[in-house]
This record gives C-alpha cells, structure tokens and sequence, in this order.
C-alpha cells in the first residue's frame, strides 16, 4: 500500500473524531428546541440519503433476506436508541462531558466483546480500558464532590454510559454481518430501519418547539449534524480500508478535545479540574490502545 494512501487515511480519521465531537456540540446547541428523537430521525434521515448513493453503486454482496431482521434490529440499537439516548444526555448535561463518555465506546466494544465471546483481551487493552474508566469516574466523583454536577447532569452522564454500552453491543453483533456483506450496505439497512422508531418516538416525546419558530441557525445546525453523520461515515470507511482499525479508532480521541474545545468558545463551559484530568486520562487510554501492534491492511 503506498504512503499517500496510508497518509490520506490517517487524515480521514482525524477529520472524523473531530466532525464527531463536532456534532455533538451542534445536536446540545438544537436539542431542547427540536426534541431527541426528532433530532436523531431528521440526523439520519439526511446521512441515510447522503450514503444511498453510495451503497447502491457498491460491489459489495447484497443482504441475503435472512440477513435482513437481525441487521435491521441491531441498526435500531445503534442508531435510533443510541442517538436517542446521546440527545437525551447532551439535553441533560454540556456535550464536553458527554463525549468523554461516548470517547470511551472502544473500549467498552473490547470489554464487551470479552463479556459475551471472551475474546481475548490483552495487557495494553487492559490498561486502556482501566484508564477510561478511571476518567469517567474522575470526571462525575470530582465534579459531584466540587458541588459543579446537578442532578440532571448526572441523568445526563447515566443516558451517555448507556449510548456508550448499547454502541458497544451493537458493534460486536455486527461483526459477522460486516465481514460478510460490507460495512456500508449493513450501515444503510441499519440506519433505514431505526427511522421507524425513531420516528415513532419522535411522535410520542412530545420535546422541542414547533417547526414553525425554528430559526435559520436550528436549520443549519440539524443539516450539519446529518451531513457529518453521512460524510464522516464515509471517511471512517475510507480510513479503516487503508489503515489499521487500531491507529483508526485512536483518532476518536480527537472527538472529546473537539467537544471541549468548542464548548468552551460557545457555551463557556467552565474547564474544571476533573474535567481535564478526565481528558487526559480517557485520550491517553485511547492512545494506548491505537498504538499496540496491529495486523498490517493488505
């Protein structure tokens, strides 16, 4: 495989842990006004269309029927529950805190993994995994005991543990169906069927504003949300064809730094003590687990 490929990978992954923090600073900015499931139908509603071209032209083997239930029924757990519960925390608690969280579905996936299959999990997994988890506990025990975390942040922090775990379950049922059939056909038939729920939901929540007082800027910010869900989907693919998943998922690291960043500049999010050793301590694990050998891409 030649550098430039490798290189253009490498920057597929980094633009994509940041357009993924990004997003979740615009979906706090939209959600109180739009509501958590409607957000979550509108977001991918519009990557699904951005993708379907894509998919249709793929080479890849199409769905077999037997195929098609499970695949639909994981893609409503990944993206109609999950978002839904990630809406539902930024709703509750700033996006800084929220990423921290979701940064950490990596490592949940291998220690879930290890749960249901008892794959093996190596001594630099090991460490990265204690290290994440020590970041979340840092960040709600030092907030919580620095009288900064309310009850509703903490609700909001519990919904993003549980987006954190239903991605990491998800994940590991779709290997399979993945390796069989292509990670963008799976991801467009999963990402079709969880508009049902989510559309259903979004029925019955009863959040947000009218569509009639939204402004330009909710406008703008929702199409940004779903554009980033469909192009940073396409990149992701991009980077794990040329590169190893390992270095590629590292560069997730870079959605909680973005989140932090930008949540500072546009809600003043006040950078506590914890919040940066929880930064620290969650990218490091992150690091450790891109940088242990990998099996080179072919």
């Amino acid at each position: 495989m030649g550098t430039r490929s490798v290189k253009m990978a490498l920057w597929a992954a980094a633009v994509t842990g940041v357009q993924v923090g990004a997003a979740m600073v615009a979906s706090e900015a939209v959600v109180a006004d739009v509501g958590a499931a409607l957000l979550g139908f509108l977001r991918y509603a519009i990557g699904l269309l951005f993708l379907l071209p894509f998919a249709l032209r793929s080479s890849s083997q199409r769905i077999e029927r037997r195929d098609l239930l499970p695949v639909a029924l994981i893609g409503m757990g990944q993206f109609g529950l999950l978002i839904v519960l990630l809406n539902l925390a930024v709703l509750n608690t700033n996006s800084a805190r929220v990423s921290l969280v979701f940064a950490t579905l990596p490592l949940m996936t291998i220690g879930v993994a290890w749960l249901i299959f008892r794959t093996r999990i190596g001594t630099r997994d090991f460490v990265a995994i204690l290290m994440t988890v020590a970041g979340v506990a840092v960040l709600v025990g030092g907030d919580a005991l620095a009288g900064v975390i309310t009850g509703n942040e903490l609700k909001g922090l519990v919904y993003a543990a549980l987006a954190t775990l239903t991605g990491a379950i998800c994940s590991t049922f779709y290997g399979p169906y993945l390796r069989r059939y292509g990670v963008l056909n799976v991801s467009v038939i999963a990402m079709a069927a969880s508009l049902v729920p989510l559309a259903a939901m979004a029925l019955l929540e009863g959040g947000g504003n009218s569509t009639q007082s939204w402004t330009g800027q909710t406008l703008a910010f929702i199409g940004f949300v779903g554009l980033a869900s469909g192009i940073g989907y396409l990149l992701w693919l991009y980077a794990l064809k040329h590169a190893s998943a390992g270095i590629v998922t590292g560069f997730l690291a870079l959605s909680p730094l973005t989140a932090v960043v930008l949540s500072v500049l546009f809600f003043e999010t006040p950078v506590t003590a914890s919040l940066f050793a929880a930064l620290a301590l969650v990218v490091g694990g992150l690091v450790i687990m891109a940088t242990r050998p990998h099996p080179a891409r072919d």
